[in-house]
């Protein structure tokens, strides 16, 4: 009760507590803070083995999150996640440490600290990528560290190429701060009117008739907007731009109000709305029903959003435009990082594929130009997939599966023996074999898995579409290339975990401990937020 309610420990010495226990069993004895503490650790080293040996099971690889987290005495945490695709094709995120950042803090502290932690969970051969949250050019030097640190025991894909991702809730966040910050005036003019009409009965009553006589259709309510959580300041100012009207007429009625946008506040307040209308709904989508998302849906996001800021940027607004560019270069950076292992994800939708690569580059950057970054592309999903191969499958495939390039040797398979009836068996049989394959051979080249994938039509996009149960039911007819689409779809493009509102991603204020939780050892903290993310899981 208490690791999954975030209960303090002290709860068992508070007199009231105390007696509520008391009044339901008075032969209960009430246990101390120290009992308290050794019950923690014991369910966290318990959970601990259970997960180990779940991820002992897995199989395909796992990806990496990692974020941080702040006290309230400036020291900080570092949260590492594991991402994976079960036996059953199920999409799961579990913790794997919380641990204290070495201090002073330093990129290099901090990787090494994150190998610390992964050291104990023996998934050397395991690892696939690791996302970050922050996006800063400090980290470059942060990811290049990480990968050195981890590289020397793993095998990386691509030679670590795709090792590193960014966040996009935490781009997404970063954009939309920018936005707002673009029009932080307007802001505190549309927050200072809302503070005085709410302050009194009257100013509301006002209001009401005036937008009662200007006949205003707009059913949104003003409200305040939480200051760390940008998408209740866009819902703000929509509303606000609503009734932009009677807070002019407003001001002529009350002496003692004189924060109503001018006409240009309201044009800059709507451009912004503009903007932050996309960057809401590219928030959305990283909030299912349920679960976390599958890598796949990013990309189209991405695509869209890059390409309405490269619009923005040439738009005869001069508004508009201006926080097009403000706010471009940091979401190009993004995406120059990242536009790859996105299209490499929507590569292993079925309802996409290659053609939504093609598709997208071309609206992007021209017909003559995106040729060489569908190339690029093409290369990086024909360059993993061939690592596939290269590693042993751990069932026997339905046929054997050949990449004929660069010089990669075929992988010889050996097929399980099949059971034939004596009236079935002869040599008669056996150069029957032989004309089919000399058959096969004349009439047409041979075809690897990922170009028989590719080359299949597109099937139907549907809201019901689900990848992984697509991936699941073709596993016998891809038997490789699903292995890979299983880790692929697995990547963590967003750190923000089920139940974390993506508009906080990244935010110092919402990744911050409270006090108590800041005073306890980081042993016993690390025990009490990985035990309650086992303990859901937990049979």
């Amino acid at each position: 009760m208490i690791i999954l309610n975030d209960y303090p420990l002290h709860i068992v010495q508070q007199p009231a507590f105390r007696s509520f226990v008391d009044s339901m069993q008075p032969n209960f004895k009430m246990v101390d803070i120290g009992t308290m503490e050794t019950e923690v650790y014991a369910i966290y080293l318990k959970e601990r083995d259970n997960l180990q040996q779940a991820l002992g099971n897995i199989p395909g690889r796992i990806s990496l999150t990692v974020g941080s987290v702040t006290t309230s005495q400036t020291l900080g945490y570092i949260s590492l996640a594991a991402q994976f695709i079960d036996s059953e094709w199920r999409l799961h995120r579990r913790i794997l440490n919380f641990m204290m950042a070495p201090w002073p803090h330093s990129e290099d502290a901090v990787s090494k600290a994150i190998s610390k932690g992964l050291s104990g969970w023996n998934m050397h051969d395991k690892l696939f990528t690791i996302t970050l949250e922050h996006d800063c050019s400090s980290n470059d030097i942060y990811s290049a560290n990480l990968r050195n640190h981890i590289s020397s025991d793993n095998i990386l894909n691509r030679k670590g190429q795709l090792f590193v991702v960014r966040c996009y809730a935490n781009i997404v966040n970063a954009v939309a701060h920018d936005v707002l910050a673009s029009v932080h005036n307007v802001i505190y003019l549309v927050r200072e009117s809302i503070k005085f009409i709410k302050a009194d009965s009257a100013h509301e009553e006002k209001f009401a008739e005036i937008a009662q006589q200007l006949e205003i259709p707009s059913t949104n309510i003003l409200c305040l907007d939480v200051t760390t959580e940008w998408n209740t300041t866009y819902l703000m100012l929509l509303a606000a731009l609503d009734y932009r009207q009677e807070f002019t007429i407003l001001e002529s009625c009350y002496d003692n109000y004189n924060t109503a946008p001018s006409t240009e506040d309201w044009k800059k307040a709507e451009a912004a709305c503009g903007f932050l209308k996309l960057l809401h709904a590219s928030a959305l989508i990283m909030m299912p029903a349920e679960g976390n998302p599958t890598a796949n849906i990013f990309f189209l996001d991405a695509c869209s959003l890059q390409l309405e800021l490269q619009n923005g940027k040439a738009h005869e607004d001069v508004i508009i435009r201006d926080i097009a560019i403000g706010i471009h270069e940091r979401f190009d950076k993004y995406w120059k990082d990242c536009n790859v292992v996105l299209a490499i994800a929507v590569s292993m939708d079925p309802r996409y594929k290659m053609k939504m690569v093609e598709f997208a580059y071309c609206k992007m950057y021209g017909p003559t130009d995106a040729a060489k970054y569908v190339k690029v592309v093409d290369d990086a999903v024909l360059e993993l997939y061939k690592e596939y191969v290269a590693q042993p499958l751990t069932l026997s495939p339905v046929y054997i599966d050949q990449v004929p390039a660069d010089g990669l040797p075929a992988i010889e398979t050996t097929l399980a023996p099949v059971t034939t009836s004596p009236s079935m068996a002869g040599s008669g049989l056996v150069d029957f074999d032989m004309y089919l394959s000399e058959a096969t051979t004349m009439d047409q080249p041979f075809k690897h898995e990922l170009e028989l994938y590719l080359e299949e039509a597109l099937i139907q996009r549907t809201r019901e579409f689900d990848v992984m149960k697509w991936w699941q039911d073709n596993t016998v007819k891809y038997p490789t290339l699903s292995r890979m689409a299983r880790d692929v779809l697995a990547i963590p493009m967003c750190t923000a975990g089920v139940g974390s509102s993506v508009f906080l991603a990244g935010s110092r204020s919402s990744m911050t401990l409270d006090d108590y939780r800041s005073s306890l050892r980081p042993e016993l903290v690390e025990a009490l937020f990985c035990a309650k993310d086992w303990l859901q899981y937990s049979p």
